[in-house]
């Protein structure tokens, strides 16, 4: 008799969610949800920026040492050249090519040396090679060289171009360098310019 009692207040004592408990915890966490999705993608973006930035950074080192070795180089009939940056006077398309990543796999550029790539060889000439520049792994953006000048007077323009949503809206990230006269010392903004770079 007692047992039975007891059974039967542990089960009058057992309680569930009630339904408006469970809707009330749903739409929390809708709100939730409609306010971290915009957010979360909005940071997935910005982490892939930093492809961009990295490479720009190896862009500069790039352009630095051959600037620096530049200044021992001479022509073929032994006459000196004027340190410079590669490519001057030469116009340089985008690399691997303008907006090549949207529609690869993932909305990635798939590695110039792999098997069935769009654009085979894209890092094989100037001014890659000059500046020891490849990209062998899949990539979100592409990249421009501009250069000009010789001597004090050279300056180059290296730049990472990119359309991460895949929209024709583009970012840009631009790094700047020159030459300090008198010196000879390669110059560049500290820091990376950039525009709609969540684009």
């Amino acid at each position: 008799m007692v047992k039975k009692a007891m059974t039967k207040q542990v089960s009058q004592t057992q309680k569930g969610f009630t339904l408006i408990e469970l809707m009330i915890t749903i739409g929390i966490l809708g709100i939730l949800a409609a306010v971290a999705g915009p957010n979360l993608t909005k940071y997935t973006r910005r982490a892939k920026t930093s492809e961009a930035i990295i490479n720009l950074k190896r862009l500069f080192d790039g352009s630095n040492s051959y600037f620096i070795r530049s200044q021992d180089m001479t022509g073929r009939d032994g006459s000196i050249i004027q340190p410079q940056f590669p490519g001057v006077g030469i116009a340089f398309g985008p690399a691997p090519g303008r907006n090549a990543c949207c529609g690869q796999p993932a909305d990635k550029c798939v590695p110039a040396d792999s098997p069935g790539s769009p654009y085979p060889g894209a890092w094989n000439n100037s001014p890659w090679q000059d500046l020891g520049f490849a990209i062998n792994r899949a990539h979100y953006y592409w990249y421009e060289y501009d250069t000009q000048g010789i001597g004090s007077n050279a300056a180059f323009t290296a730049r990472a171009m990119g359309d991460l949503n895949c929209n024709l809206a583009f970012s840009l990230f631009e790094r700047v360098g020159g030459i300090r006269p008198g010196t000879m010392e390669v110059l560049g903004g500290g820091g990376v310019f950039s525009s709609n770079p969540l684009e």
